[in-house]
């Protein structure tokens, strides 16, 4: 796969100059008509100034992933212990970027049913585990093209961090008498950065194919995925509604099964416990939802809304109180949820997180009425 440093600094940027002439015209002909529509600017922030980004952080930390799985794997026995820990250190950040990601409910990951192949979860039958060892013990070439054509249990982030943190799975004489084990993990290495890339360059797109940044941006008649600014908005809300719904109902709510007590948690439900790095991965999906309201410091979601008298500012106030409740909670929380859970006064505090989440949450699905927008279904809404 051939990647430029050119391309990839641009997609980090997101820089919008070769559109602005077409912005400024049709800047002119609105404030000739009276107040230009703040649509356009929203959705132009949104796609080019949040949602690319992200993306492009996540591709940049894959490809980091492959190199450093490459290099444990060709290292002298001696220098394992310390690569090995990097390697581990490495998909920390490789997943926080995907967490980023994640809360994101449409666009290519969607069209292109991609979502599974980055992060197959929740497995509540621990399949994982059992296709990698299955795929190991097999006879087949591990490379990135035998990973693609596989079950979505063995590609992606969850296969390599039970590769690289299950007791079983990642003891270190493992990967010196088996190299098949790290034959595998550099290959899912692989194969997640090529699913990243691709994300990105549909995204990005190019000086021939407009990406899907400058469809969702730029709603029309002739453009098939948003004929009009509201089918836009509707995709923007939506991911707003379901993704703080994951986050209150998958991320938390499954593994302290629903506030039945300490006793009745369920460690094994939360999404990468044999990392132990729930948490913070529940912290930057959340952080993402924050970004796509308040706009990462451009105009966003929330000054849009400020703008449109039909949206009750109680209503505001209201999501404005619940995105800081919840970043307070946060705040009180330490060491991982997989080793305390359990634990009466600790559990306490989850519970209190999870009501903070369902206000939060329940706020945000007010959005879309008060537009007078409908959505629609969402792969990740119900159970």
């Amino acid at each position: 796969m051939v990647r430029t440093e050119r391309m990839h600094n641009k997609a980090l940027a997101k820089n919008t100059w070769l559109r602005w002439p077409l912005l400024m015209v049709l800047g002119l002909a609105l404030v000739a008509c009276g107040k230009e529509p703040s649509e356009p600017k929203l959705l132009a922030h949104t796609a080019n100034e949040v949602i690319v980004p992200l993306h492009a952080a996540l591709d940049a930390e894959a490809q980091k992933q492959v190199e450093q799985s490459k290099a444990f794997c060709q290292a002298e026995e001696s220098e394992q212990p310390g690569l090995q820990k990097s390697l581990q250190d490495q998909w920390r950040v490789t997943m926080t970027a995907w967490a980023h990601v994640q809360p994101i409910g449409f666009g290519p990951i969607e069209d292109s049913n991609l979502r599974w192949k980055l992060q197959f979860w929740p497995d509540r039958k621990d399949i994982t585990r059992k296709k990698v060892e299955a795929l190991i013990a097999s006879d087949d070439v591990l490379n990135a093209k035998r990973v693609a054509s596989a079950s979505v249990s063995v590609q992606g982030l969850a296969a390599l961090e039970y590769l690289l943190f299950d007791e079983r799975a990642s003891e270190l004489t493992l990967y010196q008498q088996d190299a098949r084990r790290c034959q595998l993990l550099t290959a899912i290495a692989e194969r997640v950065q090529q699913v990243t890339f691709q994300l990105l360059n549909d995204w990005y797109g190019n000086t021939d194919t407009p990406g899907y940044a400058d469809k969702f941006a730029q709603p029309g008649a002739e453009n098939k995925l948003y004929p009009d600014n509201n089918a836009a908005l509707a995709d923007l809300l939506d991911t707003l509604v379901v993704g703080a719904e994951v986050v209150k109902r998958n991320k938390l709510g499954l593994p302290i099964t629903n506030g039945k007590g300490a006793s009745h948690a369920k460690p094994y439900r939360l999404e990468a416990w044999r990392s132990q790095y729930s948490l913070e991965l529940m912290r930057a999906s959340t952080a993402t939802l924050e970004q796509l309201y308040r706009g990462n410091g451009g105009f966003g979601l929330a000054d849009y809304l400020a703008e449109h008298e039909e949206v009750d500012s109680a209503l505001l106030l209201a999501i404005d109180n619940a995105f800081k409740a919840v970043n307070e909670q946060f705040s009180l929380l330490e060491g991982p949820l997989f080793t305390q859970i359990k634990q009466p006064e600790y559990y306490a505090q989850l519970i209190e997180l999870h009501k903070r989440l369902s206000d939060l949450q329940r706020n945000l699905s007010k959005l879309p009425e008060s537009l007078g927008i409908s959505l629609g279904f969402n792969s990740n809404d119900g159970d």
